[in-house]
């Protein structure tokens, strides 16, 4: 890692860490747009009776409105054409097939697309909540496989569809780590998460685990999770007397409006970003690319862009739980009391952003021992930025 890496390491670690203590203490009205819940009020003691949902009667009669499912006038339908090397440049692109095929409206590649600043990191600002420190369609770099390098309007869905798949693109590769070896290789640095390192040593647990006589010592190895929502990401951009909106599933609104308006250079009360209902998130429902994506395209075609993620575009575009390899090691007495823990291992994750698994957590909440260690490191691929789960 560079000195200029290591130091905004250290800044989004710092940053992370005080939010993870302030925000919990923090009255609602200080956290930017927030307001106490009003059902909060609404205390109808009935814990442990049949209570409808609120929204249910909606949800099974079809008239609450997800994400994919508002409407604009003259609205047009996106598809994504994805990167298919792990590092390099774009050294040519072909949309001569794409724009003469029916219903185009638009092909954007970083060579017309609006330029935008880079989205904050999350966890660099109280209201950074973007998924790497990556520019989005700003120019001709590939930092993983999967990538989003065009954008492709179309008057249906399935027209814009098609003619993405005929984009065809040359590329420049670069040397890149896509392999658990291969990241070992490169050096492995003591994890961070929300700003504190994962690391607890108490009393001599590899000592206490020599001397017990009842031992349990294991590697175990996790893959890659990928999110799966019931509702695939997607959004609807339009925008309106210079303003922004966007119908997304979000589960942070007001610092993802935040985040895109300082994409796109605006003021706070110029994006509008409405969330209403979340089709399943599980940590997944954030800021991606295709948001903005979605919102440069509709400002460069000057029509409203429904932007909707396939399963596929899902696995690319929105980050997961990434692999692990773990130590579990127990010491326990004749009585089966542990007297020694030690819970290690390695999380993999991209160089763009601070989200490695911390899978000690768990542990450090859950078990008691006279002798713990738990660390967590991490080595770097060149992969798809990893987020909650």
């Amino acid at each position: 890692m560079s000195i200029v890496e290591t130091a905004k390491a250290a800044a989004q670690g710092l940053v992370q860490g005080a939010m993870a203590k302030l925000v919990p203490l923090a009255p609602d009205s200080w956290i930017p747009g927030g307001v106490p819940d009003p059902l909060i009020a609404r205390k109808h003691g009935l814990i442990g009776s049949p209570v409808s949902r609120l929204d249910g009667a909606l949800k099974v009669k079809g008239g609450a409105r997800f994400a994919a499912e508002f409407v604009f006038d003259d609205m047009t339908y996106a598809a994504l054409a994805y990167a298919t090397v792990p590092r390099g440049r774009i050294a040519a692109i072909d949309s001569t097939a794409t724009e003469a095929a029916p219903g185009v409206v638009l092909v954007m590649t970083h060579l017309n697309a609006p330029r935008m600043k880079t989205p904050g990191v999350f966890g660099s600002s109280p209201t950074a909540v973007g998924p790497a420190d990556l520019p989005i369609l700003q120019d001709d770099r590939v930092h993983w496989n999967g990538q989003p390098i065009a954008v492709v309007l179309a008057e249906t869905q399935e027209q814009a569809d098609h003619a993405a798949s005929l984009l065809r693109f040359t590329y420049d590769a670069d040397p890149s780590t896509t392999t658990l070896t291969g990241a070992k290789a490169d050096g492995i640095e003591q994890g961070l998460f929300m700003g504190e390192p994962l690391l607890n040593e108490i009393g001599d647990a590899a000592g206490a685990l020599a001397a017990a006589p009842h031992r349990v010592d294991n590697l175990y190895r996790t893959p890659r999770h990928n999110h799966n929502p019931i509702e695939p990401h997607a959004a609807t951009i339009a925008w309106v007397d210079g303003g922004l909106i966007v119908h997304d599933a979000s589960q942070m609104v007001t610092q993802q409006a935040q985040t895109i308006a300082d994409v796109f250079d605006l003021d706070t009360d110029q994006v509008r970003l409405t969330s209403p209902y979340v089709g399943g998130g599980f940590g997944s429902k954030g800021l991606w690319d295709h948001q903005i994506l979605g919102a440069a395209a509709a400002k460069l075609a000057g029509r409203p862009v429904r932007i909707t993620l396939s399963r596929e575009g899902v696995y690319r575009v929105v980050g997961g739980r990434t692999l692990t390899e773990q130590r579990v090691a127990l010491g326990a007495k004749a009585d089966g009391t542990l007297d020694a823990i030690i819970h290690t291992g390695l999380s993999v994750m991209t160089p763009h952003n601070n989200m490695p698994e911390p899978f000690i957590l768990g542990t450090r909440a859950a078990y008691a021992a006279p002798n713990i260690t738990l660390q967590v490191n991490v080595a770097k691929m060149n992969m798809l930025a990893n987020t909650f789960m």
